[in-house]
């Protein structure tokens, strides 16, 4: 099986398309938490600003890998989506990631001949599989039923 090799340039391109990503991230999620309204506020607002600073935290850590690989991180945020419907919100927010743990993958499989930046992916990569399952289960359209009498949890997916 032989392995791609790719150069220096590739990944830097690669971890600035995540850092654009990220970018977005921190926009997005904190023009979430200022629109979302109604009773709804008192959960989500807290819940989107600490998706961004998340979001945040991500973009420091791959901002510093890019300029210690020789590259200049991107200054360019993905595309920013907003809304003030909070169901399309999570979508939105859910689409973000999704993007974002693909653009991770991808880089995950460049690095194989760095190590440590593999290992350092591998840590983000879980943070944002946890947030598209996250995501996942916010917008989904199941129902669970429990059933006291045969302690029985049964999931009925919506058609």
């Amino acid at each position: 099986m032989s392995v791609n090799t790719f150069t220096k340039e590739q990944i830097i391109e690669q971890l600035n398309k995540i850092l654009s990503l990220e970018y977005a991230g921190v926009v997005q999620y904190m023009q979430h938490s200022f629109l979302v309204s109604g009773h709804q506020r008192i959960v989500y607002s807290d819940f989107f600003r600490e998706e961004s600073k998340g979001s945040l935290k991500h973009a420091s850590i791959i901002g510093d890998k890019i300029v210690a690989l020789g590259g200049v991180p991107t200054v360019e945020p993905a595309t920013i989506h907003q809304t003030t419907d909070l169901q399309e919100m999570l979508e939105q927010d859910l689409e973000l990631e999704r993007n974002a743990l693909a653009a991770y993958m991808t880089a995950w499989e460049m690095s194989s001949s760095n190590p440590t930046l593999k290992f350092m992916l591998e840590s983000i990569i879980q943070d944002e599989q946890i947030h598209v399952e996250d995501l996942e289960k916010m917008t989904s359209k199941n129902n669970v039923a429990v059933s006291d009498g045969e302690k029985e949890i049964k999931l009925h997916r919506a058609s």
